[in-house]
């Protein structure tokens, strides 16, 4: 059952109140570098709030940050030990990678739909938009009046097709009721602005940018995804073979998960300010004064919701986009969070 707002917030002081009685130690001699992929989303704040509060270092860690563009990057580097730490969310590439027994072993969520802050039950959720006129003209009311509307994705590849059609599934519509105009999301504003696409699949701060400060379209309540999509993981993390069997390997657990109870305790206690400045440092897109942002919670004993990676499989396996499932089990390592919770205390 997940842990309600208020518990949450007195989990993560008590976690980490035992943190500073109970750190591993870092070993003597210099920093142990770590090759780490980046998409620099609001999913990594982990690692930059980590970096900033110094957690790595204390670890004896050096993180080498690799931009990358999307999971795909980073799952043969994984695979052939080119990369220590890849981080992506749950796509056909992905699976299809483990269903060749590619050695990647997942081994945290970096986040999910577990939407946290003052106001929990809407804060860091996506959503479908539909155009501003469409809604007060009428001509969409429900989610089936999406039929026939064209819909514009980030990536026909990724989650958010999983989310467009969990969505649209409670309007009684499918994959082929709707067209899919696939752009990036740089280019949501002038299609809406063109009426070229009728609706977008988009996620805070672009959420707040569409809906709150230009007016271009209006939320579909039903499409939100702590309703279609409550607790699911959306970026998970994954360590190549080599480094899973290092010792680094543990204590960049230790820092990564004492780094995402901390800021969700920020979070919690409506203070995220420290947040947004560390993630505006690495992504300057991302607002300072938290201005539109918010935010999403992962376990903060580091569990990962395997069910919802084999709902996802499923899903894409339904649509005809993967022939063959993955046993996505098999590659799910948590001897990592659970040494971490080990030093750091458990949160209750």
């Amino acid at each position: 059952m997940p842990l309600t707002f208020r518990r949450l917030a007195a989990a993560l002081a008590c976690s980490l109140l035992a943190a500073t009685t109970a750190s591993a130690q870092a070993p003597a001699g210099p920093p142990t570098k770590v090759s780490v992929s980046i998409l620099f989303i609001t999913a990594d704040v982990g690692i930059f709030y980590g970096i900033e509060k110094g957690y790595y270092k204390e670890q004896g860690l050096e993180l080498d940050l690799q931009r990358m563009t999307s999971a795909a990057d980073a799952i043969a580097l994984l695979a052939t030990d080119k990369l220590d730490v890849g981080s992506g969310s749950a796509t056909p590439g992905l699976f299809n990678a483990l269903k060749r027994g590619l050695p990647i072993q997942i081994v945290a969520e970096k986040s999910s739909v577990r939407p946290i802050g003052p106001d929990n039950n809407t804060s860091g959720s996506g959503s479908l938009l539909v155009r501003t006129d469409l809604r007060e003209g009428g001509q969409v009311k429900t989610m089936a009046d999406l039929k026939g509307k064209r819909i514009a994705v980030n990536n026909l590849q990724s989650t958010t097709l999983n989310y467009v059609m969990r969505g649209i599934a409670r309007g009684g519509l499918g994959k082929d009721d709707v067209t899919f105009v696939e752009m990036p999301f740089n280019q949501f504003v002038p299609a809406l602005e063109k009426k070229a696409v009728d609706a977008v699949m988009a996620y805070p701060p672009l959420v707040q940018t569409i809906e709150g400060k230009m007016k271009l379209a209006v939320s579909m309540p039903e499409s939100e995804l702590h309703r279609t999509s409550a607790n699911d993981a959306t970026n998970i993390m994954m360590f190549s073979p080599a480094f899973a069997r290092s010792d680094a390997a543990k204590r960049f657990m230790v820092a990564h998960l004492k780094a995402q109870r901390e800021y969700m305790r920020l979070v919690v206690a409506g203070q995220p300010g420290e947040v947004c400045r560390a993630i505006n440092k690495y992504t300057p897109a991302m607002p300072a004064d938290c201005a539109g942002m918010s935010f999403t919670g992962v376990d903060p004993n580091g569990a990962i919701n395997v069910e919802s990676l084999e709902r996802y499989q499923n899903e894409w396996l339904q649509w005809g986009v993967m022939k063959d499932a993955a046993d996505i089990r098999k590659n799910v390592n948590l001897e990592f969070a659970r040494n971490a919770v080990t030093v750091l205390g458990p949160a209750r």
